[in-house]
């Protein structure tokens, strides 16, 4: 009874710091799937290398989650939590004993799936990944930072909730210049830009100020985050 005990209290801390940590690298630019993967490839010491993974050392903020998560992996924080937790119930046989460490357990699985699936969690999460963001300077963003140039320059990608005017005068942004377009669902990529006209569902590569960006953003993409955060 010990040992599941300490699994469910180890899942469950493991769950609400990948949980946290993922949002904040969510609204740093990151599409959740992405940055799902990566906050638990961190935490556990996995070192999952992939394309995606250049894209999350490219701001100081994210630098700072994962290299967070990665100490907590080391020590061993989640397994610390559990041992912690067992060591307070105790391990007994006698119904008492029993039946407190099967309520932990119950009690320990209720907390992980409102930690995973409840709507008030998430506005709480999001809302302190936003207030964190803002504090170092970032700000959420609603597209994908591909690569920063320089402070305030970025390759960014947007995925289109509209058909936008082939040509980019007509978008009303300055400072802004198409590099490509990219399918999100078959990956496929045209670069350089062709200047055909993006459609709907299309994943723009833009180069140009963060500013420009957001503007774009607010006026013709779509939400880069899984929950509409």
């Amino acid at each position: 009874m010990g040992a599941a005990l300490s699994i469910a209290v180890l899942f469950t801390v493991s769950s609400t710091i990948v949980r946290v940590a993922s949002v904040v690298l969510e609204h740093s630019g990151i599409p959740m799937s992405v940055a799902r993967i990566q906050a638990l490839s961190a935490l556990s010491g996995t070192g999952f290398t992939t394309t995606e993974s250049e894209m999350i050392l490219l701001t100081p903020v994210r630098r700072k989650v994962l290299a967070t998560l990665m100490i907590a992996g080391s020590i061993g924080l989640a397994s610390i939590a559990a041992t912690i937790v067992v060591g307070a119930f105790g391990v007994s046989k006698t119904p008492n004993g029993l039946a407190g460490q099967v309520a932990a357990i119950a009690a320990a699985i209720v907390y992980g799936r409102y930690i995973l699936l409840s709507p008030r969690v998430d506005a709480f999460v999001c809302g302190f990944a936003y207030r964190w963001l803002e504090r170092e300077g970032e700000g959420r963003c609603s597209f994908t930072v591909v690569h920063r140039l320089a402070e305030d320059w970025l390759i960014a990608e947007h995925l289109l909730r509209e058909d936008i005017a082939a040509e980019p005068a007509e978008w009303s942004f300055e400072g802004l210049t198409p590099l490509g377009v990219r399918d999100p669902v078959s990956g496929e990529a045209e670069h350089p830009w062709s200047g055909a006209r993006p459609e709907r569902g299309q994943a723009l590569v833009l180069l140009g100020p963060i500013a420009a960006h957001s503007s774009f953003a607010d006026r013709y993409g779509s939400t880069a985050f899984g929950r509409g955060h």
